[in-house]
C-alpha cells in the first residue's frame, strides 16, 4: 500500500538551489516564520521570504512553477481520483460527439490527451515560501498537518498537496518527518517532496544539527468554486 509521500531528486539544479540561498540571504524582506495565527517560535523557529510577494523574485516564481509541473502532473496522473473522483469531469468523446463522464477505464484514451488542461482547470500553486532554519536552534517542531480554517478566503482549506524543495544538503538532522508513516525525508539539494496536505500526513522539520537548512514550501490548491464552475472544462 503506499504512503502518498513521493520523492524527486535533482529536480533543482545545484546552481539553482545556491542561487535562491545567496539571493534570499541578501534579501530585505526576510521576517520570522509565521504559523497559522501567527509568530510563535516554540512551534516553528525559522526566517521566510514569500517569493510571489516580493518583486524581484518574478523570475524564480516562474522558473519554479515551471520545474514543478511535470512531477505535479505524474502525481495527479498516478493517483488518478485526484483528477476524476472529488468534482466528476466530462469531455467529448471525439468518436461519438457526446459528453462523457471520465474514469479509470476511459481516462487513457479521453483523459490522457487532456491531462495538461485537466490539471490547470482544478488546480492552482500556492504561494512559493523560501525558509531557513538555523543550525541547532531553527526547525519546525510542532506536529502539523496544512488544511486548516484561516481567513475569510478559505485558501488554507483548498489545499489538496503540499510540496517542498530542498535547497541544500544536510547530513544530520533537519529531515521532514511524517508522524503516521513513520517515516523520515532527508534534506538533499534539488529534491522535490510531494505529500498530502490532509491529517494523514501530519509531520513536522526536525531541527538541522550538521547546517542550516534551506527549502521552499508551497501547496497544489484545488481552484475556487467561482472560478472552477465560471469557466467551460476542457473539451
Amino acid at each position: 500500500m503506499t504512503d502518498f509521500i513521493e520523492i524527486h531528486d535533482g529536480v533543482l539544479d545545484p546552481k539553482l538551489c545556491q542561487d535562491i540561498i545567496d539571493r534570499f540571504n541578501r534579501s530585505s524582506h526576510v521576517q520570522r516564520g509565521r504559523i497559522g495565527h501567527g509568530v510563535d517560535t516554540t512551534k516553528k523557529d525559522s526566517y521566510d521570504l514569500c517569493m510571489n510577494l516580493t518583486p524581484d523574485w518574478e523570475d524564480l516564481v516562474r522558473v519554479l512553477m515551471d520545474r514543478t509541473f511535470p512531477p505535479l502532473r505524474s502525481y495527479l496522473r498516478k493517483y488518478l481520483y485526484t483528477l476524476i473522483g472529488a468534482v466528476s469531469p466530462a469531455v467529448m468523446d471525439p468518436k461519438t460527439g457526446q459528453r462523457v463522464a471520465l474514469t479509470e477505464q476511459n481516462f487513457a484514451a479521453l483523459g490522457d490527451p487532456l491531462l495538461d488542461q485537466l490539471v490547470g482547470y482544478f488546480y492552482r500553486y500556492g504561494y512559493l515560501n523560501v525558509q531557513k532554519y538555523i543550525q541547532g536552534s531553527g526547525g519546525y517542531p510542532h506536529w502539523h498537518s496544512e488544511v486548516y480554517p484561516k481567513d475569510a478566503s478559505c485558501d488554507a482549506l483548498h489545499r489538496v498537496l503540499a510540496f517542498q524543495y530542498y535547497l541544500n544538503d544536510v547530513k544530520q538532522g533537519g529531515e521532514t518527518e511524517f508522524y503516521y508513516q513513520q517515516r523520515k525525508v532527508e534534506a538533499k539539494a534539488g529534491r522535490l517532496l510531494i505529500f498530502p496536505s490532509g491529517f494523514t500526513h501530519t509531520h513536522r522539520g526536525n531541527v538541522p544539527a550538521s547546517g542550516d537548512k534551506y527549502i521552499i514550501t508551497s501547496w497544489v490548491l484545488f481552484q475556487r468554486a467561482e472560478t472552477m464552475y465560471g469557466n467551460n472544462p476542457p473539451t
